[in-house]
């Protein structure tokens, strides 16, 4: 039985409405696409993110406008992790797929909101 879009969206949103931080942080997601992938040799923006077609500020204004973080860095994820989310999100750039991308504002870089997750969807 295939899935429909809608509800396939639903279901990798579920968890997200559900996910507990503590009380001085706040997390939200958007659904969207990746307009943008960058790497960087040093620690600066966490060494890695996402730029996104939907903005995090527009759900949380601690989050500077258009992209996410990884944290490739290691310093809110480990490394290996990081590189998978960066992963994922390359794959979503590349063959343009609809994301659904989770970020908290207690964990940022230069202003850039720490994603811990991202859903690639059909």
């Amino acid at each position: 039985m295939k899935l429909s879009r809608s509800l396939m969206l639903a279901t990798a949103c579920a968890p997200l409405l559900m996910h507990g931080t503590p009380a001085s942080a706040a997390s939200s997601y958007v659904i969207g696409t990746v307009t943008s992938v960058l790497m960087n040799a040093d620690s600066t923006f966490g060494g890695c993110m996402a730029g996104l077609s939907v903005s995090p500020a527009s759900k949380l204004s601690n989050c500077a406008p258009d992209y996410v973080t990884f944290s490739c860095s290691g310093d809110y994820t480990d490394q290996v992790r990081a590189y998978r989310l960066l992963d994922q999100a390359q794959l979503a750039f590349a063959t343009n797929a609809t994301v659904v991308v989770a970020f908290q504002d207690d964990k940022v870089h230069n202003g850039y909101c720490f994603a811990y997750r991202i859903d690639v969807v059909r």
